[in-house]
């Protein structure tokens, strides 16, 4: 009986990489990070004035230590800071919170209910929370 070779580790983990478009404009999620887009917005996030954590390691797919998929919206740590990583396109926090799996809404900031208030850089957002754009050195905060 012959011993079949094994799978390189990358032909593996590429086809592990199963990790469905996400959102409303579809953020896909690749073995490695999109280069052609690269920016940063930030996401602060307070309860009752409470400062909420946003994840770390939010988009990344992993089996054990791997990572085997990333979105292109992610998070490396905890500090706010989302990656915008992607081959073009225009996301919103709608699209974030759909990777991170979480609700968002004028009354719903993931558990947390309540009016919520939305910022950009400083001035009160009119429209939905979830409609705001991602954009390069964007400083987001939602008050709940």
């Amino acid at each position: 009986m012959a011993i079949m070779a094994i799978t390189p580790a990358a032909v593996l983990i590429a086809a592990l990489a199963t990790g469905q478009p996400l959102g409303p404009h579809r953020v896909g999620c690749n073995v490695t990070e999109m280069l052609s887009e690269h920016m940063h917005a930030h996401l602060s996030i307070q309860h009752r004035g409470a400062r909420v954590p946003v994840p770390a390691d939010i988009g990344l797919v992993t089996a054990g230590h791997a990572v085997i998929c990333i979105y292109w919206l992610h998070t490396h740590d905890d500090s706010g800071t989302i990656h915008v990583e992607a081959p073009g396109g225009n996301f919103t926090l709608a699209d974030f919170f759909a990777v991170w799996g979480q609700p968002l809404s004028a009354t719903r900031v993931g558990a947390y209910t309540g009016h919520v208030r939305a910022y950009v850089n400083g001035a009160p957002y009119k429209g939905a929370p979830q409609n705001i754009p991602l954009l390069d050195g964007e400083q987001i905060v939602l008050k709940i």
